[in-house]
């Protein structure tokens, strides 16, 4: 099977699907294709600022049975609310009873939205009081856009990190390869959510971190394989055949990998709807990145040797002439 006959092909698609990413992510279903004011992308609490509420409870509670009472105002009092979800804790206070809590992380509220949040809460489980550990904090949006911007630079930082250290064990351009498919992976998963109006946030970050990591693993496999051929290339093999030669080795190993890899998080994005947003963060992600390290960062490299190799044939008559 001659899998870099389509190298062109595969360069394309990448092309393609960069440009409608980015096109999404100006263009979505959450700012009516460009209809609507406001920011164009769907920006989680964690990025936007909020509420934060610390609830006292009687006993211990879940986070579903929290999320219930926040839906229910969804649906009636509050349709524009959002949140995270919910989470229980407990302490022992002074005296060293046992007392729960649940922490709610809601949207920037004002006074009355915040009001008729506690008494949601205090319907559902009881009244609170202050001296009962009731604790109401009101999130700044700065502190919103700081986190946006250490997470842009949390993902540069990597990407500029694992490119040394693929320069440092192959070479520069496999290097550059690779940080071009990763690219791909993170940009492909911010234009899919943002296509679909899915929210983005701290958890999103760290999915892409995860994804980078997930991607780079499997072009280092690829990468590894090339190197180990080369070792044995056979005089008159181009390095496209040795590249196309070395992902059929690696593709079952690669395919079985990322299979098991997304049927686990499947099983989370089905059972676990709290966790809709990082699930299919992961499995857009993960299929990318199986896709990218072999479909992308490999012919980018063997285009690129390719050339080398047709601009040093193309000089050898010159250089016999003389």
């Amino acid at each position: 099977m001659n899998l870099m006959k389509y190298r062109w092909v595969f360069i394309g698609v990448f092309l393609l699907t960069m440009a409608l990413s980015v096109i999404f992510l100006f263009f979505n279903t959450f700012n009516g294709f460009g209809t609507k004011p406001g920011s164009s992308l769907n920006l989680g609490i964690d990025f936007t600022g909020g509420t934060k509420i610390y609830f006292p409870v009687p006993h211990a509670v879940t986070s579903s049975q929290v999320a219930a009472v926040l839906d229910d105002l969804q649906a009636t009092q509050l349709p524009k609310l959002k949140y995270n979800a919910p989470q229980p804790g407990q302490n022992p206070d002074s005296t060293g009873v046992v007392r729960y809590k649940v922490m709610v992380y809601t949207n920037f509220l004002n006074d009355s939205e915040q009001g008729i949040v506690i008494k949601a809460l205090e319907a559902k489980f009881g009244k609170a009081e202050k001296n009962q550990g009731l604790e109401v904090t009101r999130i700044d949006p700065l502190i919103g856009k700081e986190l946006v911007n250490k997470s842009l630079l949390a993902v540069l930082i990597a990407s500029g990190l694992m490119l040394v250290y693929i320069w440092f064990r192959f070479e520069l351009v496999s290097g550059i390869g690779a940080v071009i498919a990763l690219l791909h992976d993170c940009l492909l998963v911010m234009g899919l959510m943002a296509l679909l109006g899915m929210e983005m946030n701290a958890a999103i970050i760290a999915a892409l971190l995860t994804i980078l990591g997930y991607s780079i693993n499997d072009t280092i496999v690829v990468f590894d394989r090339i190197r180990e051929n080369l070792k044995y290339r056979v005089k008159g093999t181009s390095f496209v055949e040795l590249v196309n030669d070395s992902l059929l080795q690696t593709f079952r190993r690669s395919l079985n990998t990322g299979m098991s890899a997304i049927m686990a998080v499947l099983v989370l994005f089905v059972l676990v709807p709290s966790l809709k947003e990082l699930c299919f963060a992961l499995l857009v992600g993960m299929t990318s990145g199986t896709y990218s390290s072999f479909f992308i960062a490999s012919p980018v490299w063997a285009i690129y040797k390719d050339w080398q190799e047709r601009k040093k044939l193309a000089a050898k008559p010159a250089v016999a002439t003389r």
